[in-house]
C-alpha cells in the first residue's frame, strides 16, 4: 500500500481510533488500527470488540492495500508532525514507512486478516437527530451515570425513542436522576437500550462535530451513530432499566428561582467545611431568601444567605452539595428553578426557559 494524505485529516481520525482501542487486552491485535484503501480513500478501523469505530477520508492512493499498526505509536508519531506537511504511508514487507518532509519513521505492522471483522448491523430503527441537540442531551445527563459495577444497568445511559416523547436520554445513580428529550414528528416504532458510558461519550464527541443531523440507530443489541463519513457502533448493556418516571416529582408545590452561578459559588464555599464523605449541606428556603449551612465533625461551620425568588412555606432540606453542583454545571440557563415539597421529598431542578431537561435530586437526612 502507498498513499499520500493530509496530516491534519489523518491525525483527527487516528486520535478518534485511539479513544477506542483496548489498552489492556489479551489479544495484541486489538491495540492496532486497521488501515485499508477503498478506491481513492483511506478507511481506518479500531475496535475493542465491544465498540467499533470506522472513518473514511480522501487520500491520494498510489497503490492499494491494507495493514494494521499499533495505535499508540502511530498516534504519537503523527501528532508530532508538521500539520502543514502531507504524510506519505508506504508498506514495505511487514513494515510501514512514514514520511513527512524530512521526517522518516519505520514501524512494524501485522496482517489485516488478523483484525476482527466489522460488526454487522443489529439495530432496530434509525432516526435523524440534530447533532448539537444530541450532544446537549448527553451533556445535561451524563454526569449522573453510576460507577457501581454491581448495578451494571446504571453505569450507562438509557436511550429511548417513543411517539410521545421523541428521543430521551436518561441517567441515574440512585441518588440523582437526569432526563433530557428532543421531540420530533415521526412515526418510528418505539425502542430503548442502555448505552455503556464509553459509548455515550463517543457518541457525544461525534455529534458535536456535526452542524447537521446525525443518523442514530438503536436496538436491543446495538447502538450506532453515523456522521461525516464516520461510523461508531457499540454493544448495549443487556439489562432492564428502572422505571424512572416514578421518580420524577409531579406535585412539588413550591418553586424557587435562583441565579445559578450565585448558588454554585455558595455551595463551593460551603464544601470547604462540609463532611468529607457525605458533602451534605442544609438549604432553608424562606420568602425571597435561601440560607445555606454546612458543618463537620470538628464542629467547623459555614453559613451564607443569598437572595432568591421564592414565596411559600419554609422548607428545610439537605442535599449532597457535590451532586447539586453537578446538576448546576449541566444546566445552561443563568437561572435554575428548584421545585420543592418538603424535607423528605425529591427536588426537581429545571432550566429557566424550558423543561426538555429535568434533574431530580434526592434529599439527605441532616
Amino acid at each position: 500500500m502507498h498513499i499520500k494524505i493530509s496530516r491534519t485529516s489523518l491525525f483527527q481520525q487516528i486520535q478518534r481510533c485511539q479513544n477506542i482501542v483496548e489498552k489492556r487486552n489479551t489479544n495484541p491485535i486489538l491495540a492496532n488500527i486497521l488501515f485499508e484503501t477503498v478506491e481513492q480513500t483511506l478507511k481506518l478501523t479500531a475496535t475493542d470488540l465491544q465498540a467499533t469505530y470506522t472513518s473514511i477520508q480522501n487520500a491520494e492512493v498510489l497503490s492499494s492495500g491494507s495493514f494494521t499498526v499499533e495505535a499508540k505509536k502511530i498516534f504519537e508519531i503523527i501528532r508530532e508532525l508538521n500539520p502543514e506537511t502531507p504524510v506519505e504511508l508506504r508498506t514495505n514487507g511487514s513494515f510501514l514507512d512514514i514520511t513527512s518532509g524530512g521526517v522518516k519513521f519505520k514501524l512494524a505492522t501485522k496482517p489485516a486478516d488478523e483484525f476482527p471483522n466489522e460488526p454487522s448491523d443489529e439495530t432496530d430503527l434509525t432516526i435523524q437527530v440534530p447533532g448539537h441537540e444530541l450532544a446537549n442531551m448527553i451533556s445535561s445527563t451524563s454526569f449522573a451515570m453510576s460507577n457501581d459495577e454491581t448495578r451494571k444497568y446504571l453505569t450507562g445511559s438509557l436511550f429511548e425513542v417513543s411517539k410521545e416523547h421523541g428521543i430521551r436520554v436518561v441517567t441515574t445513580d440512585g441518588h440523582r436522576m437526569a432526563l433530557s428529550e428532543f421531540k420530533f414528528d415521526s412515526d418510528h416504532d418505539e425502542t430503548e437500550c442502555i448505552v455503556p458510558k464509553k459509548a455515550v461519550m463517543e457518541i457525544k464527541r461525534l455529534a458535536e462535530e456535526s452542524d447537521d443531523d446525525v443518523k442514530l440507530s438503536l436496538g436491543k443489541q446495538q447502538v450506532r451513530i453515523e456522521v461525516n463519513q464516520q461510523r461508531f457502533t457499540s454493544k448495549v448493556i443487556d439489562a432492564k432499566y428502572p422505571v424512572y418516571e416514578d421518580v420524577i416529582p409531579k406535585d412539588n408545590p413550591y418553586t424557587a428561582s435562583i441565579d445559578k452561578n450565585c448558588l454554585d459559588q455558595a455551595l463551593r464555599r460551603s464544601l470547604v467545611v462540609a463532611n468529607d464523605f457525605t458533602h451534605d449541606v442544609k438549604l432553608t428556603f424562606t420568602n425571597d431568601k435561601l440560607s445555606i449551612a454546612a458543618h463537620n465533625t470538628e464542629q467547623e461551620q459555614a453559613e451564607e444567605d443569598i437572595s432568591i425568588s421564592y414565596q411559600g412555606l419554609e422548607v428545610e432540606v439537605g442535599f449532597n452539595a457535590k451532586y447539586m453542583r453537578d446538576v448546576l454545571s449541566a444546566i445552561k440557563s443563568p437561572v435554575v428553578r428548584i421545585q420543592l415539597k418538603d424535607s423528605l421529598s425529591p427536588a426537581l431542578l429545571l432550566e429557566e426557559e424550558h423543561e426538555h431537561s429535568r434533574h431530580v435530586l434526592m434529599p439527605m437526612r441532616i
